[in-house]
């Protein structure tokens, strides 16, 4: 008497299993995982569009330095990460809670914008890390190897390399190819990169802090500031490890781990390590410009000036001269 054998457990790269897993029996985990993904798709979208409307209206303060057009990159890729691929992800828990088949193109749209937006991230990380070397190790140089035109050439060209990169999910590559072609382009490249910066900005940083005791300069500001420089890149880096590499190591598990394909708890974790990479965005913001006190000021000022008017000077006698009055009192004014 022959016995019908189960039906294998399919995998698919860097994305949670299919709808034959038995884990979608689980469906408490799923509705953790939409609740979670909308919360952080949330979160993502407002922080990245007050900061992208904060740089636009202050351009003339914030746009100055070419280490700005790299944060607002940034903000641009975190944008699309928490608008689309975010709410996509959230959707497709959804279905699974539901125990309902995800339809493929919302499957191929989360990959796919997914995978692009996450190259053009790490590039700019990489990028903003290499820039505040640079200002420690060559502070003399600095203005003239780090410009705006350099600047617009790297991220047009991050762009255009992410796009090539994303078209691959739409050629008739095998899947086990391109996830371990992503897993090395946007993960371990970039971690290996934010390893050597970080450790080289650490030996300039000591060796500029004995150039200027020999000399005699010791400027409390200078070193506060150096200082700051070093903690931000690694902050970078341990939140860059944190959020990628446990997905980095679960990928190479998935496919090369036998063991691995037939436990319900690798599962959960494939799925939630997948999640950690939305992280890195909602935490983008508050690393790179909410502690620095220009973006911090630029922010209040817009603040302020949606709450302020103008009205001609009484004082000075001149009706073309204004000052900023505030709303709240345009009712005592016009009676």
């Amino acid at each position: 008497m022959s016995q019908t054998s189960s039906p294998q457990v399919k995998t698919d790269d860097f994305h949670p299993p299919d709808d034959s897993s038995v884990i979608l029996s689980d469906s408490t985990f799923f509705l953790c995982l939409t609740v979670v993904g909308f919360t952080l798709a949330l979160l993502i979208t407002v922080t990245s569009s007050v900061l992208l409307v904060t740089i636009f209206r202050e351009s003339r303060s914030l746009l100055e330095k070419p280490p700005s057009l790299l944060i607002t990159n940034l903000c641009v890729s975190d944008l699309v990460v928490g608008l689309i691929a975010g709410n996509l992800g959230a959707v497709q828990a959804l279905y699974r809670y539901q125990q309902r088949p995800v339809p493929d193109k919302l499957d191929v749209a989360v990959r796919v914008v997914l995978g692009f937006t996450l190259f053009v991230r790490s590039g700019t990380i990489v990028a903003l890390s290499y820039d505040r070397y640079i200002a420690v190790a060559q502070p003399f140089q600095y203005r003239l190897t780090i410009t705006k035109s350099r600047f617009k050439n790297f991220i047009a060209l991050l762009w255009v390399i992410s796009s090539i990169l994303c078209l691959l999910q739409l050629a008739s590559i095998p899947e086990k190819i391109i996830s371990i072609t992503y897993a090395h382009t946007h993960a371990s490249v970039p971690m290996i990169l934010l390893t050597v910066i970080f450790f080289k900005l650490f030996r300039a940083l000591k060796k500029r802090q004995r150039e200027l005791r020999a000399a005699g300069i010791m400027n409390k500001s200078v070193w506060d500031r150096q200082r700051e420089m070093v903690a931000t890149i690694l902050i970078v880096l341990t939140m860059f490890y944190g959020t990628v590499f446990p997905s980095f190591i679960s990928l190479h598990l998935r496919y090369f781990c036998k063991p691995c394909e037939q436990s319900l708890t690798f599962k959960k974790l494939d799925i939630i390590f997948f999640c950690f990479l939305f992280l890195t965005s909602a935490v983008n913001p508050f690393v790179y410009a909410w502690r620095v006190s220009k973006y911090r000021r630029a922010f209040k000022t817009c603040i302020t000036r949606r709450r302020t008017t103008l009205r001609p000077n009484p004082v000075r006698g001149d009706d073309n001269c204004v000052v900023p009055v505030r709303l709240i009192h345009l009712k005592l004014f016009s009676k």
